[in-house]
């Protein structure tokens, strides 16, 4: 069961430590993402799936391959399928991105790990999902956990590097 807003006849998660609300559950899918300070998925890849989004409030530390930087509000993130990516949300405000996505696989990874948000905040409390859940949920929404979360000081390093 999903929790629907009869207002906008939109659905939200507390998915892992974040909120996700959905906008468009069909393709294009839009999903609005706030992950909290220190916030990082493990590094991952989308097998098929573009995971392009635009960072609304927040800063981002980005890793997409070879590449690592800083994103701030009004970033377009377009993340490439078959490429690692990760991310970690610097500093003391959390970060609120829309996923724009061509098909539900994301959404289907937030559906088997999360509960239907019975408010629009972040998520407190949430019993932690063990790595091997958590790669075999994501295995069956084609994508694949590659590596861990990106740690607070390598995030630091990022965000400062672009500050400069």
């Amino acid at each position: 069961m999903t929790l629907t807003d009869p207002a906008t006849a939109t659905m939200a998660y507390w998915f892992l430590d974040t909120l996700a609300i959905v906008h468009s559950p069909t393709p294009p899918l839009v999903i609005e993402v706030t992950v909290p300070p220190g916030g990082s998925p493990p590094l991952h890849v989308h097998h098929d799936l573009d995971d392009s989004s635009y960072l609304l409030d927040g800063v981002l530390a980005v890793r997409c391959g070879e590449r690592a930087f800083r994103a701030d509000p009004g970033t377009y993130l377009p993340l490439p399928s078959g490429v690692p990516h990760t991310f970690r949300v610097v500093g003391r405000q959390p970060a609120r991105m829309l996923l724009v996505h061509a098909d539900d696989s994301f959404l289907r990874l937030v559906r088997s790990l999360g509960i239907p948000a019975p408010r629009r905040t972040l998520p407190s409390g949430m019993a932690q999902v063990s790595r091997e859940k958590l790669e075999r949920a994501a295995g069956a929404a084609g994508l694949a956990v590659v590596g861990p979360s990106m740690t607070a000081p390598e995030a630091d390093a990022i965000a400062l590097a672009r500050a400069h």
